[in-house]
């Protein structure tokens, strides 16, 4: 394994960040990790057995996938010491578990199931955020167009969630704006995007938050974006995670991972039209479909007291809501030793 030291020299090594994209916010205007033109950093002649493998645990045709794919594919994880393991779940809550059962080094969830989650296995969980990633408001509200004209509608009728996720906390706020008492919430359970879609065709479902490439296919299907997460003043921010037991181990090695995924993401912001071909190759996402998405998220690796007030946000809503029994307090579940290392100025709380 490659020390710290050894990283921030092949840090210090490379050139100056691409320019962002139009549309896509990027980490600023200098990169701390950018492809080498030289020799520094390179793996020529190394083997796998001289990487360390990371198993990352991905939500599909999710943003943390998209990072993963083009990282690898344009070899920065390589660079870096990384053998990337990528494994693809239906959620990001199966992302955790996976963590938790020893399945997967590093994970992701979106700022409301990591609240849940947290809330409701606060005692003995061994998971901490190691830096935010990426946030977007590019999801909306679809309806069935025959059975809702407004919204008032909702009540008695399926609206499809995927229960321990960021979908239960849009569901419940749109629930809030409609004004729709909880004896009137008829609350549609699925395991993954996939199913919800199956479930709206059906015509069991009437309504469900979708975005990207699940949202194309509900317009296909006949059903109409209704509500904007704007309109419900909503945003998603998502978190790389991982376990006590991997970051007291593999410090240097979280440290790489980050470098690696700030990289991609810069050159992401950078080369839309060639990461959008690597996504239509490797996942079948179409190219202007990813084009679409990537405008949709501000990427960065960050975490700051900002972050903290967001998460505040929610998990006040939720202790009031009842999700969970006993408060708790966000900063205890985080691990921010590798994002300090490598970039001190995007760490700030209190």
């Amino acid at each position: 394994m490659k020390s710290r030291k050894k990283i921030l020299s092949v840090i210090a090594a490379i050139g100056a960040a691409a320019a962002v994209a139009a549309g896509t916010t990027g980490c600023g205007a200098e990169s701390s990790v950018k492809k080498a033109e030289s020799t520094a950093g390179s793996t020529a002649g190394q083997t796998e057995k001289d990487l360390v493998k990371v198993r990352a645990a991905v939500m599909t045709n999710n943003v943390d996938q998209w990072l993963a794919l083009i990282g690898k594919e344009n070899g920065f994880f390589e660079k870096l010491g990384i053998q990337l393991e990528i494994t693809e779940f239906a959620a990001g809550i199966n992302t955790v578990d996976a963590i938790v059962t020893g399945q997967a080094d590093i994970g992701l969830l979106a700022d409301y199931a990591a609240v849940n989650r947290l809330g409701n296995t606060q005692k003995d969980t061994n998971l901490r955020f190691i830096a935010r990633f990426g946030t977007g408001k590019g999801s909306s509200f679809y309806v069935n167009p025959e059975k809702v004209k407004k919204i008032e509608d909702l009540a008695g009728q399926g609206v499809i969630t995927l229960p321990g996720t960021v979908w239960d906390y849009w569901t419940a706020r749109t629930f809030e704006a409609a004004n729709v008492p909880k004896d009137q919430q008829k609350i549609l359970n699925v395991e993954s995007a996939q199913a919800a879609l199956g479930v709206m065709t059906s015509g069991e479902g009437i309504a469900v938050w979708a975005g990207g490439i699940n949202g194309k296919k509900l317009e296909e299907a006949g059903m109409v974006p209704f509500l904007t997460m704007d309109d419900l003043g909503l945003r998603t921010d998502q978190y790389y995670i991982s376990s006590t037991e991997f970051l007291g181990s593999q410090e240097t090695v979280v440290e790489e991972f980050l470098a690696a995924i700030k990289e991609t993401e810069e050159w992401l912001a950078a080369h839309g039209e060639e990461a959008a071909a690597i996504l239509e190759e490797k996942v079948n996402i179409p190219k202007e479909q990813s084009l679409v998405n990537f405008k949709n998220y501000e990427f960065m690796i960050d975490f700051k007291e900002d972050t903290v007030e967001h998460l505040n946000g929610i998990k006040k809503w939720a202790v009031e809501e009842g999700r969970f029994e006993q408060d708790y307090a966000i900063k205890d579940y985080v691990d921010l030793r590798a994002l300090t290392a490598l970039y001190p100025d995007e760490v700030g709380i209190k």
